[in-house]
């Protein structure tokens, strides 16, 4: 006999045809996911280089910078002696904080979060080149954290953690110290993209299961 569903050739005493799965006593086929490929970037997630927050980061990283470098190299009462050095340090830092804003817009300009129906895919152009593909499947945890500063600009960290990953977070390169886990900086409105990308996860680990 054949399936009245697909055609396909079954046996006489076969109640579900082989090659569809259509119950000829019910008389239907059983249902099938939905399997989307990943041809199609569902949600495209960029750091925001904010000037105001960074420069309010990078100074008071410098200041602490200032207070090491007095304590340890020439003592707090030199200051007061050769006011020469206390303008020395503070513009060998302000070199510093320039530098280190300039080097960071450019390293922002070429980060790449896409994130597709089954996997995210990472990209960071900027000096080393570095990409990373990460699936859905092997994520267990995504979280938002928001700093003080953070919630005064309307940003926020997102992080997705996978059983390799330590939670570890090295700024350098924006994600997980972990061996697969992945760290998105300064995020502008945060909340909102956490939420989407948390839909985005979840549907693609339900298309996989």
């Amino acid at each position: 006999m054949f399936c009245k569903n697909c055609g396909a050739e079954m046996k006489d005493d076969a109640r579900f045809c082989p090659n569809c799965g259509y119950d000829k006593e019910g008389g239907e086929a059983p249902k099938s996911k939905k399997v989307e490929e990943d041809n199609e970037v569902k949600l495209h997630v960029t750091p925001t280089f904010n000037l105001p927050y960074k420069l309010i980061c990078s100074i008071g990283r410098a200041f602490l910078y200032f207070l090491l470098i007095v304590y340890f190299l020439t003592g707090y009462e030199l200051l007061f002696e050769f006011p020469i050095i206390f303008w020395g340090i503070i513009g060998v830092l302000a070199v510093y904080v320039i530098i280190h804003l300039v080097l960071e817009k450019m390293q922002y300009n070429d980060l790449q979060y896409d994130f597709y129906a089954t996997k995210i895919e990472y990209k960071d152009g900027f000096l080393n080149k570095e990409e990373k593909e990460l699936k859905y499947k092997y994520i267990r945890e995504v979280t938002l954290n928001k700093s003080i500063i953070e919630r005064m600009f309307n940003m926020g960290t997102i992080r997705l953690f996978t059983n390799a990953s330590s939670g570890m977070v090295n700024n350098k390169n924006h994600k997980a110290a972990g061996k697969n886990g992945i760290y998105i900086h300064c995020v502008k409105d945060a909340q909102e993209q956490y939420k989407k990308i948390k839909e985005i996860i979840d549907e693609g680990t339900e298309n996989e299961d």
